[in-house]
């Protein structure tokens, strides 16, 4: 899959974002479909989330590793996931970085660029269904960030 950017801008000072993006125990309720996350080390993160392909749900479980965090206004992040079927399982490779920029003392823009990748028979399927529900997940993605910052 190509690299995908989003933007979306808060009604919140610069620090008061970092604090949500950075923190990825909070950072997770914003995202659509996550279980769970636990903290495994520092740096690192086990996810467990469910997506729709095509009419079923599907379980990705997913570790993520944070390689620069330089506070407050970048982070990086990689991972390396699995998508599971009934009776085989696709891998993901998850790659992106998250970047900050003060608009004013109260307003921020947010800037998430990366991409995921699929291996196997369904990587085709896999990418093009992904692509295809990205604008309705990121919608649903900003509102929650909205709703948490801007509350």
């Amino acid at each position: 899959m190509a690299e995908i950017v989003k933007e979306l801008t808060v009604r919140a000072p610069l620090e008061r974002t970092w604090s949500l993006v950075s923190d990825m125990l909070a950072f997770s309720h914003c995202i659509p479909g996550c279980r769970t996350v636990t903290q495994v080390s520092e740096t690192e993160f086990d996810w467990v989330m469910e997506a729709q392909v095509l009419r079923t749900r599907r379980t990705i479980k997913a570790r993520t590793r944070t390689h620069a965090l330089r506070a407050p206004d970048h982070a990086e992040f990689t991972g390396e996931g699995r998508l599971f079927e009934k009776s085989n399982y696709y891998k993901l490779s998850i790659r992106g970085t998250t970047d900050l920029e003060a608009l004013s003392d109260a307003e921020t823009r947010i800037r998430f660029a990366g991409n995921v990748e699929a291996s196997g028979l369904g990587k085709g399927l896999i990418e093009k269904v992904a692509s295809g529900q990205l604008d309705d997940l990121f919608a649903e993605f900003a509102a929650n960030v909205r709703k948490r910052l801007e509350a």
